[in-house]
């Protein structure tokens, strides 16, 4: 009678313990899921740190993507408009109606006639033209090339182009030819050429009006506020009109660009290649661009200039004679910019030139 009870018990005691290891075991479970939770998401918080010696990739620079082309011409710092002071003098002996002589390193006019005098500046517009190209155009864009087509062709036989001087139009034999885009700026200041400007502008903006636009905007940008332009190549326009003092601080913003400062030093001729097509296999041949500076300087064999290197120009041409230059004196090595427009005839320009800067510079 007295083992039954005793049997009982022990099961009971056994049962109960089963029980208690089982919640024990449940509980480490829980407490390990918990664990484990918990350094998963403080793993994930923390920054992918980069063992030394490796380089990470981003979501914006993925392997392979094409690295950013450095522009022609990233913008120059902005010249201060030249000033008159009270060492100014006033240029005589010369035909030319507008002109201006200019320190580029400080400022300052040097000499002056009516420089504050607005005029039409003929194909000097072209240097505007050039800033525009190069300050939205890459380097690698400088060799790529574009098609001279039968709309540019058209366009610039027709309106106010139609008596401007070009390089590449010669009837249908250049025709659907490629011309690099380094090649065209080329064209634009050493040869004037009116279908290089067009070309430029339509690659650059579409359009000749959008790339005006752009023209205008760097103008107010340099706070040029007697200048306005309403076509890229310089036809004569009452919107298209500058002075000569304005136009000395648009040459000396030039000259900070490289591209455009190796243009307009070409004093005679530039070699360049033209592009064609022939059963598939692409062919070349050389041409040239003839300075027009040169074309004016042969109107007076005698030019001499004794204080001065004479290291860029261009040149424009409607009814007068129109000539912007940047030399180095000699001894002081400063930059002179010299606007000049409006002479009697076209052999006076070359000869006015000669004259301030003999006189005027040091």
């Amino acid at each position: 009678m007295q083992r039954e009870p005793q049997k009982k018990t022990k099961k009971r005691d056994n049962g109960q313990a089963f029980c208690l290891w089982l919640i024990l075991f449940m509980i480490f479970e829980v407490v390990l899921v918990i664990v484990v939770l918990t350094r998963t998401f403080k793993t994930a918080d923390k920054p992918v740190e980069t063992p030394s010696g490796e380089e990470t990739t981003t979501d914006s620079e993925q392997p392979g993507d094409p690295v950013p082309s450095v522009p022609v011409f990233a913008g120059g710092t902005v010249p201060t408009l030249p000033a008159a002071t009270s060492s100014t003098q006033t240029l005589t002996g010369i035909s030319s109606q507008y002109a201006v002589l200019v320190n580029a390193e400080t400022g300052e006019i040097v000499a002056s006639k009516n420089a504050d005098t607005k005029f039409s500046p003929a194909s000097l517009t072209k240097v505007m033209s050039l800033i525009v190209a190069c300050e939205h155009l890459t380097q690698d864009d400088l060799n790529r090339k574009l098609v001279l087509t039968q709309e540019i062709t058209d366009y610039v036989k027709s309106g106010n182009y139609a008596d401007a001087s070009v390089a590449l139009i010669d009837g249908d034999k250049y025709l659907n030819d490629e011309f690099l885009i380094r090649d065209l700026l080329y064209g634009i200041g050493v040869s004037s050429a009116a279908d290089c400007t067009y070309m430029i502008a339509l690659e650059v903006s579409g359009s000749e009006t959008a790339f005006v636009d752009l023209m205008n905007r760097k103008a107010a940008e340099m706070g040029l506020t007697n200048t306005h332009f309403d076509n890229a190549i310089g036809y004569d326009s009452v919107e298209n009109y500058t002075t000569a003092s304005e136009m000395a601080a648009i040459m000396a913003y030039a000259m900070q660009c490289n591209l455009i400062k190796d243009i307009l030093a070409v004093r005679e001729y530039y070699n360049y290649q033209g592009y064609y097509t022939e059963n598939g296999v692409e062919k070349s041949y050389n041409r040239g661009f003839t300075s027009t500076f040169q074309s004016r300087l042969n109107s007076y064999s005698s030019f001499r200039l004794t204080t001065v290197n004479l290291s860029a120009q261009k040149t424009g041409y409607t009814t007068s004679s129109y000539i912007v230059c940047a030399a180095t004196g000699l001894q002081s090595k400063e930059q002179y910019i010299l606007v000049l427009g409006d002479a009697e005839k076209l052999k006076g320009t070359m000869t006015d030139i000669e004259t301030v800067y003999n006189t005027y510079a040091k």
